[in-house]
């Protein structure tokens, strides 16, 4: 008779190699916008003020003139004067009215 452990555990078969290409995904974890910038963006959105000329000076350096047109979510859409732009919110770093 053969003799068999008193305690036996499962194991999983041994590893295979896999030959299709394995998907990966990288989450890259974004910066939260600033309550300020979506308080004035909100506020700078809202009819009576759409009119206003703003400074809007982006993380990149970038600095733009231009009125709110349309807020959605943390997009806004800038009139330039030259071309509309959707900006995300998450790329201003400043907005002001002179």
């Amino acid at each position: 008779m053969e003799h068999l452990p008193l305690l036996y555990i499962p194991s999983p078969p041994p590893a295979k190699q896999i030959t299709e290409e394995e998907s990966t995904s990288i989450y890259v974890k974004k910066e939260p916008v600033q309550p300020l910038i979506l308080h004035q963006l909100r506020f700078f959105s809202r009819p009576i003020n759409k009119e206003r000329q703003l400074f809007i000076k982006l993380k990149n350096g970038e600095k733009l003139i231009g009125v709110v047109e349309k807020l959605n979510g943390n997009e806004v859409l800038v009139n330039t004067f030259q071309q509309k732009i959707w900006l995300d919110a998450e790329s201003i770093e400043n907005i002001s009215t002179k």
